[in-house]
C-alpha cells in the first residue's frame, strides 16, 4: 500500500514537472477565476430574497415553539402544584385519621 502511494505521488510530481511554465501559470489563473466566481456565487446566495425568507420562516417557527413550549410548561407546573396540593390534603386526612385511632386505642387500653 506504502509503495503504491509513493509511486502516485512520484507520478503526479513527473506530471506537473512535465507542464509548461505557461500551463502552469494558466492552471493558477484559472483556479484564482474558479475561487473568485464561487464567492461570487454564495455572496449572491446569501444575499438572495429566498435565503432571507428561509431565515425569517426559521426565526418565525422557533418563536412559535418557544411560545407553546413556555404553554407547555406552565400547564405542567399549575398541573404539578395541583397535584401536590391534593397529595397533601390526602396525607393530612390520613395522619388526622391515624391520630384519632391512636387515641381511640390509647382510651380503650385504658379501660
Amino acid at each position: 500500500m506504502r509503495h503504491a502511494l509513493i509511486v502516485s505521488f512520484a507520478i503526479a510530481a513527473l506530471s506537473v514537472a512535465a507542464c509548461s511554465k505557461s500551463e502552469q501559470s494558466d492552471a493558477g489563473e484559472n483556479a484564482k477565476a474558479a475561487a473568485a466566481k464561487i464567492g461570487e456565487a454564495t455572496k449572491e446566495v446569501a444575499t438572495s430574497p429566498e435565503i432571507k425568507a428561509v431565515g425569517q420562516d426559521i426565526k418565525e417557527g422557533a418563536a412559535e415553539a418557544g411560545a407553546v413550549a413556555k404553554d407547555a410548561l406552565a400547564t405542567a407546573g399549575t398541573e404539578l402544584k395541583e397535584g401536590a396540593d391534593k397529595a397533601g390534603d390526602k396525607a393530612s386526612q390520613a395522619a388526622a385519621t391515624a391520630d384519632a385511632k391512636i387515641d381511640r386505642a390509647a382510651a380503650d387500653a385504658r379501660n
